[in-house]
């Protein structure tokens, strides 16, 4: 089991008496990327299934009485990861971006101090 502890509002208006905007977002933002890489690391193990069915060239194994094989362009499991990796390039863009915010903010505070 791995356990992710995700950044909350109330954690977020605690640290706002003691850090600047951008480092209260970052922490948020770097909460959501560690949940999504979590996410990622469970979604693409193999399941109970593949462990059982993979050594008979997964003919027998039930998800594909139901769906396509799980390499299979259209299979939910390939369609889930699709949308999660999209997800996931979407918060690492956002990330950069208030990194990016964040070295300029200091910059600019200690060209002031």
């Amino acid at each position: 089991m791995k356990k992710i502890e995700l950044y909350t509002a109330e954690d977020m208006k605690k640290d706002l008496d003691e850090l600047s905007d951008t480092e209260v977002a970052l922490k948020k933002w770097k909460s959501i990327l560690d949940a999504l890489s979590a996410i990622e690391d469970v979604s693409i193990q193999i399941t109970s299934f593949c462990l059982r069915h993979q050594r008979t060239g997964c003919g027998d194994c039930p998800i594909i009485r139901y769906d396509y094989p799980c390499g299979h362009p259209y299979a939910t499991f390939t369609l889930f990861y699709q949308e999660l990796r999209k997800l996931k390039m979407i918060a690492e863009r956002l990330y950069a971006i208030l990194t990016a915010i964040d070295i300029e903010d200091k910059e600019l505070r200690g060209r002031h101090v």
